[in-house]
Protein backbone atom coordinates (compact mmCIF):
# COMPACT_ATOMS: atom_id res chain seq x y z
CA UNK A 1 0.00 0.00 0.00
CA UNK A 2 2.24 2.79 -1.15
CA UNK A 3 -0.35 5.79 -0.33
CA UNK A 4 -0.58 4.49 3.42
CA UNK A 5 2.90 4.65 3.96
CA UNK A 6 3.17 8.41 4.63
CA UNK A 7 0.15 8.15 6.71
CA UNK A 8 0.45 8.36 10.38
CA UNK A 9 -1.69 6.02 12.36
CA UNK A 10 -3.67 8.64 13.84
CA UNK A 11 -4.59 10.41 10.45
CA UNK A 12 -6.18 6.88 9.63
CA UNK A 13 -7.88 6.86 12.62
CA UNK A 14 -9.12 10.31 12.04
CA UNK A 15 -10.86 9.25 9.05
CA UNK A 16 -12.24 6.24 10.02
CA UNK A 17 -13.55 7.36 13.32
CA UNK A 18 -15.12 10.59 11.14
CA UNK A 19 -17.03 8.37 8.90
CA UNK A 20 -18.00 5.91 11.66
CA UNK A 21 -19.84 9.10 13.50
CA UNK A 22 -21.19 10.03 9.86
CA UNK A 23 -22.95 6.61 9.28
CA UNK A 24 -23.68 6.19 12.78
CA UNK A 25 -25.43 9.74 12.58
CA UNK A 26 -27.36 9.15 9.16
CA UNK A 27 -28.89 5.37 10.61
CA UNK A 28 -30.06 7.45 13.76
CA UNK A 29 -31.99 9.88 11.50
CA UNK A 30 -32.92 7.47 8.95
CA UNK A 31 -36.82 7.52 9.80
CA UNK A 32 -37.38 4.12 8.36
CA UNK A 33 -34.64 2.68 10.60
CA UNK A 34 -35.20 -0.78 12.48
CA UNK A 35 -34.17 -1.06 15.82
CA UNK A 36 -31.39 -3.40 15.59
CA UNK A 37 -30.34 -0.33 13.27
CA UNK A 38 -30.62 1.52 15.75
CA UNK A 39 -28.71 -0.48 18.07
CA UNK A 40 -25.63 -0.91 14.89
CA UNK A 41 -25.84 2.49 14.89
CA UNK A 42 -24.44 2.86 18.86
CA UNK A 43 -22.24 0.65 18.14
CA UNK A 44 -20.96 2.60 15.64
CA UNK A 45 -20.89 5.67 17.27
CA UNK A 46 -19.23 4.72 20.57
CA UNK A 47 -16.32 2.84 17.99
CA UNK A 48 -16.01 6.52 16.48
CA UNK A 49 -15.95 8.33 19.56
CA UNK A 50 -13.11 5.86 20.40
CA UNK A 51 -11.12 6.22 17.02
CA UNK A 52 -11.35 10.06 17.57
CA UNK A 53 -10.07 10.10 20.54
CA UNK A 54 -7.36 8.05 19.65
CA UNK A 55 -6.26 10.14 16.81
CA UNK A 56 -6.59 13.39 18.51
CA UNK A 57 -4.40 11.87 20.44
CA UNK A 58 -6.70 12.20 23.92
CA UNK A 59 -7.29 8.38 24.22
CA UNK A 60 -3.65 5.74 24.60
CA UNK A 61 -4.08 2.47 23.20
CA UNK A 62 -2.49 1.17 26.05
CA UNK A 63 -4.80 2.44 28.46
CA UNK A 64 -7.78 0.84 26.51
CA UNK A 65 -5.22 -2.92 26.56
CA UNK A 66 -5.83 -2.22 30.67
CA UNK A 67 -9.65 -2.43 30.52
CA UNK A 68 -9.83 -5.58 28.81
CA UNK A 69 -10.22 -8.50 31.37
CA UNK A 70 -7.42 -11.17 31.84
CA UNK A 71 -7.17 -14.39 32.32
CA UNK A 72 -4.58 -14.14 35.41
Amino acid sequence: MGFLSNTDSHIIALIIGALMLLGSFATIGNGSASKFDHDFALILLITGVICLGFGLGLIDLSQLKDLWPRNE
